[in-house]
């Protein structure tokens, strides 16, 4: 029984030797009267609330959700209302470093770090660190310690691809620059406003950029711009128009390819290139192949030419904004469309049009996600941006019936914008005018910028919400919203 006893001891010891485990990262709460619920979704019951600029630690996440430690259990935060803050790893640059009980030196000594010891960083007070360790947790002056980098060798099949797809630049005064396509990774280094960059992958609103020493990081693609000036794809004047309803886009020249989306009889696309039998397509900010059995090609004296008026809009940066998203889904149609979805299609759309006529653009969003009003507006007065477009669609109740666009503004200084815009829009695409009127909108009100709101028609209109769906609209849209723009900046 003795033997026993010692050997139960001699582990108790061991274990109390050994570090404790690394802390979860906490987050850090956005909002005031947060909800804390039951399960990851808005269906689970509130089990009460929590303030902004809270602190609590991170257990587990699902999706767009996470755990957290509260009030000695557990609940679950929506991750677009809080900010993750993630522990850092920092190490001694020097043997026994003293741990003291507060930040000075006239705090107790608590215990030791060794040279090139690795603790986790919790706080930070002036020129002390607060780290956790165990039987050292405690305060060390910053001067005796160091970043620890988990970076490892980079395998030679790792290697970043040579071939760029084009050119970034910053458009926030300040970006962090990521591990990983998610704004909860960790950060390797930060670049200022007007910094370019070569970029080599696009993931989901996020761009992979080269950096100095032959390394690579992520950029979250709403804070940047496409940088024009180093543009050099071959512009085209010649279209395909396809003859038959939902005929598929392809990824590739062949039918084994995926099916990245559908167009209807009469839409227009522009051709990039001609591979084979198979036409290479600009479709929403990216291409696509289309076979050339089920297209007509137009020749550019057929249509009008899309570099006629290329460059007039160069030198102006527009700020695109796509309502709703995420959580949100806006308007629902009557069969059954999203307004958030054809907000983003719309913006992105946009996006290609404004950047084939000169302009730089950052959006506010890229991906299905959510973003607070006060979000959207202090992205667009932190940027460079010459225009704030918001984007939006419809809808008024079953019992009732409306048709057309129509344009908001809150300013009298931006009534001129509205009206070019929405002049531009009805003379590109043919609905009914509802006209331009003044929005008590936070989009608008909080704007610095000369900023608009646009309804581009009703999808509570069975026909209306077939007719914008439509990827001939969502072109004739953009051309006329960037009419008016080039209207309104002669």
């Amino acid at each position: 029984m003795k033997g026993w006893m010692s050997l139960v001891f001699i582990l108790a010891c061991l274990l109390w030797l050994i570090p404790t485990a690394v802390h979860a990262d906490s987050v850090k709460v956005q909002v005031d009267n947060l909800n804390v619920r039951s399960g990851p979704d808005l269906s689970h019951s509130a089990l009460g609330k929590v303030q902004k600029n809270e602190s609590y630690s991170i257990v587990d996440q699902k999706g767009d959700w996470i755990k957290i430690n509260w009030n000695n259990k557990t609940g679950w935060v929506a991750d677009w209302l809080v900010k993750v803050k993630q522990k850092e790893t920092v190490k001694s640059k020097v043997d026994y470093l003293r741990v003291r009980s507060k930040a000075g030196m006239d705090g107790d000594i608590q215990g030791y770090l060794m040279k090139d010891e690795k603790v986790t960083k919790l706080d930070q007070q002036g020129e002390w660190v607060h780290i956790d360790r165990s039987k050292a947790s405690g305060w060390v002056h910053q001067s005796y310690m160091s970043t620890y980098s988990e970076e490892q060798p980079k395998k030679t099949s790792e290697a970043e691809p040579s071939k760029s797809l084009g050119k970034v630049k910053v458009a926030t005064a300040l970006l962090n620059v990521r591990s990983k396509a998610t704004s909860n990774s960790s950060i390797l280094t930060q670049v200022a406003k007007g910094d370019s960059f070569e970029y080599f992958d696009e993931k989901q609103g996020w761009y992979k950029v080269g950096l100095s020493n032959n390394k690579s990081g992520w950029v979250a693609g709403w804070l940047v711009t496409k940088d024009n000036s180093s543009k050099t794809t071959p512009q085209s004047n010649t279209t395909v128009s396809l003859q038959y309803n939902a005929t598929n886009l392809r990824s590739g020249p062949s039918t084994n390819h995926e099916v990245l989306g559908s167009s209807d009889k009469g839409d227009q696309l522009s051709v990039i290139s001609k591979e084979g039998s198979w036409y290479k397509v600009s479709y929403k900010d990216s291409s696509a192949y289309v076979a050339g059995s089920i297209v007509k090609e137009n020749k550019s004296s057929n249509i009008k030419s899309a570099s006629a008026s290329k460059g007039n809009l160069r030198g102006k940066t527009i700020v695109l904004d796509a309502g709703h998203g995420g959580f949100d889904p806006g308007a629902i149609g009557r069969n059954g469309t999203y307004e958030k979805t054809l907000t983003l299609q719309t913006a992105q759309n946009l996006k290609s049009t404004l950047e084939q006529n000169g302009a730089s653009v950052v959006m506010t969003r890229t991906n299905d996600s959510y973003l607070s009003l006060s979000a959207r507006t202090a992205l667009s007065n932190a940027s460079s941006g010459d225009v704030f477009i918001s984007v939006h669609y419809n809808s008024v109740p079953a019992t009732n019936r409306a048709t057309g666009i129509n344009t908001y503004f809150y300013n009298d200084s931006t009534q001129t914008l509205a009206s070019n815009i929405q002049s531009g829009l009805i003379n590109s695409t043919g609905l009914s005018d509802r006209g331009i009127a003044n929005g008590n909108f936070h989009i608008l009100r909080n704007n610095q910028k000369p900023s608009v709101l646009v309804e581009l028609g009703f999808i509570s209109d069975v026909n209306e919400e077939k007719t914008v769906n439509s990827s001939g609209f969502q072109s004739k849209a953009s051309q006329g919203i960037t009419n008016g723009l080039i209207n309104y900046f002669k």
